[in-house]
């Protein structure tokens, strides 16, 4: 991925505070980019046993979404306009599903984060759901998070997964905020006898990210790649480690059914916690094919 992106960006809005600031975030970014804007709401069909229930009427759907489309576009002042192209989009079916869809296609798909904390790892959040099922990278909004480009990319590093996808989207983003990335690996404590066996050695770990900061860093050379390693779980490492100025860059795994995500996994408790915006793309373990 590099720092122009033909795909374009999508953000989905729903009329909601938190869908508005995540318009605000994705717009910044596609004029970072110099990607194309396409502010999409989507509105679900209530069905009944067999036709779709008397309350349905689509013409109020129809008033409501161009309401709340004109009300994000409304928001795109003259200087961004003229260098950033903005479609407003109203989708038919659910949004999780036409946010899914669209991100076949778009470089970027953008949501807003809402809800208190007890319901924000409930299965079923738009946010959560688009996440892991997205077929390319997602960014999630909270309303704390700062709107502008970011003061440092934070990138989630794990030996285990392909991190390709990952850090091509955190050194791009870096490049564009002219900003430094910090790859952050954590470390959780070692067992006796895993110390005996000589394995968890800090050096191997810095070896590991080293070699990481020079594939990419010879790539964007002008990008300012920082190494840090953490004692202990992988969540409370990167809770303590951003700030609302960030961007946090997570590797996850994408499922075709929500019923396949694991609620608890790092993605997930980070998305509905983390006080940044944080972008999740999707990456495979070696010899293991996606259905």
């Amino acid at each position: 991925m590099g720092e122009t992106w033909p795909g374009g960006i999508v953000v989905g809005v729903d009329g909601s505070p938190e869908s508005y600031h995540a318009f605000d975030w994705a717009l910044a970014a596609a004029e970072r980019h110099h990607a194309a804007l396409q502010v999409m709401y989507a509105e679900p069909v209530p069905l009944g046993p067999v036709t779709p229930v008397p309350a349905y009427r689509p013409e109020e759907i129809w008033h409501e979404s161009q309401r709340v489309l004109r009300r994000a576009v409304d928001r795109v002042d003259a200087r961004t306009r003229g260098s950033v192209p903005v479609t407003a989009v109203p989708a038919e079916g659910g949004p999780t599903s036409a946010l899914v869809a669209s991100s076949r296609d778009a470089d970027l798909v953008v949501v807003g984060r809402r809800g208190a904390a007890a319901t924000r790892h409930l299965l079923g959040s738009v946010s959560s759901v688009v996440a892991s099922r997205a077929h390319g990278p997602v960014a999630v909004v909270p309303t704390r998070a700062r709107a502008g480009p970011p003061n440092r990319v934070v990138v989630g590093v794990g030996f285990d997964d392909d991190p390709t996808a990952m850090l091509d989207l955190a050194f791009a983003e870096a490049q564009s905020c002219r900003c430094p990335v910090v790859l952050l690996h954590a470390v959780p404590p070692s067992s006796r006898v895993a110390r005996e066996a000589g394995s968890a050695r800090d050096e191997d770990v810095q070896a590991a990210l080293r070699g990481l900061a020079y594939r990419w860093g010879t790539q964007y050379p002008d990008v300012d790649c920082r190494l840090a390693t953490r004692s202990g779980g992988p969540v409370a490492a990167l809770l303590e480690e951003v700030t609302p100025s960030d961007l946090l860059v997570l590797g996850g795994h994408r499922h075709l059914r929500v019923v396949g995500r694991l609620l608890g996994s790092v993605p997930d408790v980070l998305l509905g916690d983390a006080p940044c915006v944080v972008a999740v793309t999707h990456t495979t373990r070696p010899h293991v094919t996606d259905e």
